[in-house]
């Protein structure tokens, strides 16, 4: 607060003109569900790719760059997880989802597995071939307002795949997870 004003930064200034100028966009967006829908019948795929919508922060050159805040990455991330809900009730047991993403955030890859590997008990991480990528970030991060983002834990960091574009590869930065499906009448 300076002279009784919140502080506004410029990137929530285009933000919000972009905002005016679109409508609110995909993570305001309440979505359909599969129960809900006409569409497909739950567990009607043997297989899912969900190359989720994300920060993007993994393109070079990043355009809008500095928009995103913390606030806007959890919104990707809650938007993420609604969508990864949709793909486990489409997909068979026997079936794999893979999900991907062109972010280097942790908390729109590695915590969406955590997330996904503690609620579905069902899933499981599975084998990548061939293998390029490196690994995925293990352990954890406590932000400033205490919330606590859960990531890999030891053994799980070799079953998903990490680009950094700062790595020999020269490539975007992106994730790959997959996950197969087990039974779900457990």
């Amino acid at each position: 607060m300076t002279n009784g004003r919140a502080y506004v930064s410029k990137a929530d200034i285009r933000k919000n003109m972009r905002r005016a100028r679109n409508g609110p966009g995909r993570n305001q967006s309440v979505g359909g569900r599969v129960d809900r829908s006409k569409g497909f019948s739950p567990d009607s795929f043997d297989r899912v790719l969900l190359d989720a919508p994300c920060s993007a922060l993994g393109l070079r050159p990043r355009l809008f760059a500095g928009e995103e805040t913390i606030e806007s990455l959890r919104n990707h991330a809650k938007y993420q997880r609604r969508m990864f809900d949709q793909a486990v009730q489409l997909v068979r047991p026997g079936g794999i989802i893979v999900y991907s993403t062109c972010t280097i955030n942790p908390g729109e890859n590695e915590a969406l597995v955590r997330y996904a590997l503690d609620k579905y008990k069902y899933l499981s991480l599975a084998p990548q071939h061939p293998r390029i990528g490196g690994p995925g970030l293990v352990g954890s991060c406590e932000f400033p307002d205490g919330y606590i983002e859960e990531w890999l834990r030891p053994g799980e960091e070799d079953l998903v795949q990490r680009f950094d574009p700062s790595s020999p590869l020269d490539t975007i930065g992106f994730f790959i997870a997959k996950f197969l499906v087990g039974s779900k009448d457990t």
